[in-house]
């Protein structure tokens, strides 16, 4: 039975299962290594070529998994340790993707009306946006050392009747970006990710596909411009959990579970506030020069 998820780093566990029972070897077209720092753990996975786009079933391109703690249990410190680490790796993914990139286009995707959808509008509110600032008064703009950072929020389908990704395309087709950030919302196969797992990649994202309804793409073939993909865990399909349950408990056989049920955590609001904010104080660290988490938190 295939069990979903949207984490690169999930599928790749679930596929060593069977590597390492045939081989010890890693994936066929597959590269992966794992650092630590401090209580936060990266992994970074490259899908290299078809072979691995086969076999793991994610698009080539690189997928980085910073993972940690639950936000609503973390001291200032830890909260700020955590969004540094992950706006190093935006930083490094931004310029592997684009070098030289001199505005950016971030994409607050999902719903803000459902909790456990809004992470990528909450981000996108939480960002520093500054693109006016520059046409208007470019010597402050050069003097903050601020970066020309722009921001769309497109809604979800059925509130606006447009598909994202044509919302999106014509804030490119103004904006014109060098560089595409789109935030969503996306689902885990383990509860112990939900809320505490962030995913960057290169390789674009399908909105909504964490619960099964999937859009137009968004990446470098359908935007025209480079795009990255920050997601968050928030739900995990219920077969998935009854899954599990059910293997721990050594039981087998047909899951009893209904089809296209999700499941997120009691205090999924505080966990998307916090988090959905962390991603947006990471975007602003990893872009303009000079800003504290302190500065933001208070703006």
């Amino acid at each position: 039975m295939s069990l979903r998820t949207d984490l690169a780093v999930e599928l790749r566990e679930e596929k060593m299962k069977s590597v390492a029972e045939r081989d010890a070897g890693e994936i066929d077209g597959v590269k992966y290594r794992e650092t630590r720092d401090g209580n936060v753990t990266v992994n970074i996975i490259d899908v290299i070529d078809e072979r691995g786009e086969k076999k793991l079933g994610k698009a080539r391109g690189r997928y980085v998994t910073v993972a940690f703690g639950d936000v609503s249990e973390m001291s200032y410190d830890e909260y700020e340790h955590v969004c540094r680490v992950i706006s190093e790796n935006i930083r490094a993914l931004a310029k592997r993707a684009c070098a030289g990139a001199e505005s950016v286009l971030v994409c607050g995707l999902g719903n803000r009306r459902f909790a456990a959808d809004a992470v990528g509008v909450i981000a996108a509110e939480k960002t520093l946006i500054t693109r006016h600032l520059k046409k208007s008064d470019g010597e402050v703009f050069e003097k903050a050392g601020f970066f020309d950072v722009s921001a769309v929020m497109p809604g979800v389908l059925a509130q606006t009747g447009i598909e994202t990704r044509e919302l999106i395309l014509g804030a490119v087709r103004e904006a014109k970006p060098d560089l595409i950030i789109a935030v969503d919302s996306l689902a885990a196969r383990k509860t112990e990710r939900l809320g505490c797992t962030v995913q960057l990649t290169d390789a674009g994202i399908s909105p909504g596909s964490g619960i099964g309804n999937y859009r137009e793409a968004l990446c470098r073939e359908t935007t025209g411009v480079p795009t990255l993909a920050i997601g968050v865990p928030m739900v995990i399909d219920a077969k998935t959990l009854v899954s599990d349950a059910l293997e721990k408990a050594g039981i087998t056989g047909e899951i009893p579970a209904p089809r296209d049920l999700f499941v997120c955590p009691k205090d999924v609001d505080i966990k998307t506030e916090l988090v959905g904010a962390l991603i947006g104080y990471a975007i602003n660290l990893a872009f303009h020069k000079g800003m504290t988490l302190p500065e933001m938190m208070i703006m």
